[in-house]
């Protein structure tokens, strides 16, 4: 019978609640910084020794130094990706958000990557745990004064972990509203030599400032899957709804799953899932960093600034809210 715990362990001086499984496996959550997921560990079932399959950050100091310009593992709210030279229009209301990156002049994933989460509750048994994490955003600045709040809850198997991510309007506005995250996944080896799969998308275009141009072509690159070499991804990849073909049946305890990416090498592969549909996750956004030794591939409500182009943008009326899933299974290849 498996048994789970939550224990703290800081890194530095930021907090970091680790769910754990009596084997050894482990899944950090980086309460004290976005509650980002931080690190997914499983055993290997030969050796014994842990494997990590995501990229976070394993010392204190990492955490300020590249934090800002990678987000690892947080929630990206309330908007992901790019805001147009940090400003919107919302109401015929014009507002101004703060340029919070040196190499470009946008505002990027929203408020919450970088500030404290709270511990809301802890759950086991035998099967599985789960973790609860809040915070509020109190509308407290002219760029987005619109009161949210946004809870967390992280169920870890070993094998698998998903993610219930809900925001509460707790305004008296309405609040214009869209998230993603930003998990990067690893497999220990360089992205070159792994195979990747995702579904049939439309790839939203870019202008020169690498803002969403509301053009789009479809990306059958990776329909059947294959290396992803030495190509360099930083794209928008927007699903086609209502394809059959996007249903996955295989995610444990889920129904009506869209997968979204595979990775696998030879020994294992992740299977990478979000819900999609009306106000879900529509879009998928995948980075591939310099070092390559990683591959973010972040589920998002909307393709970067919606804020000013609206198109999947959520508008949540006062005293409501909105849930959203996403999660990964590693499996070994058989």
């Amino acid at each position: 019978m498996s048994k789970f715990k939550i224990i703290s362990r800081p890194i530095g001086t930021v907090e970091c609640h680790v769910l754990q499984r009596d084997d050894g496996a482990e899944f950090e959550i980086l309460s004290g910084y976005g509650a980002g997921l931080n690190a997914w560990r499983v055993p290997d079932s030969k050796t014994g020794e842990l494997a990590d399959l995501l990229f976070g950050y394993r010392e204190g100091d990492d955490i300020f130094k590249i934090g800002p310009d990678t987000n690892a593992g947080c929630r990206l709210a309330p908007f992901p990706g790019r805001v147009a030279y940090a400003k919107f229009n919302w109401n015929g209301n014009d507002y101004q958000l703060v340029n919070n990156v040196s190499w470009a002049p946008h505002a990027l994933h929203g408020f919450l990557q970088n500030k404290e989460w709270k511990l809301l509750s802890f759950e086991s048994d035998r099967d599985e745990c789960t973790a609860t994490f809040g915070i509020d955003w109190p509308g407290a600045f002219v760029g987005f004064p619109f009161p949210f709040r946004a809870v967390t809850k992280i169920t870890f198997t070993g094998e698998s972990y998903s993610v219930e991510s809900t925001v509460t309007n707790i305004g008296n506005s309405d609040l214009p509203y869209s998230e993603g995250w930003h998990p990067y996944y690893t497999l220990g080896e360089k992205i070159n030599n792994l195979t990747m799969t995702l579904p049939e998308t439309n790839l939203a275009l870019l202008d020169k400032a690498d803002i969403p141009t509301g053009e789009f072509k479809p990306d059958t690159r990776f329909v059947e899957g294959r290396l992803i070499g030495d190509e360099f991804i930083n794209d928008c990849f927007c699903l086609n709804q209502g394809e059959s073909s996007l249903v996955f049946k295989n995610a444990d305890n889920f129904e009506n799953i869209v997968a979204i990416a595979k990775l696998q090498n030879s020994a294992k592969k992740l299977l990478i899932w979000q819900t999609a549909g009306k106000e879900q996750y529509n879009a998928i956004q995948i980075y591939t960093p310099p070092n390559r030794m990683s591959i973010a591939i972040e589920p998002m409500t909307a393709e970067p600034d919606a804020l000013n182009h609206h198109r999947d943008l959520i508008v949540i009326k006062p005293s409501e809210s909105r849930t959203f899933y996403f999660g990964a299974v590693v499996r070994k290849n058989v």
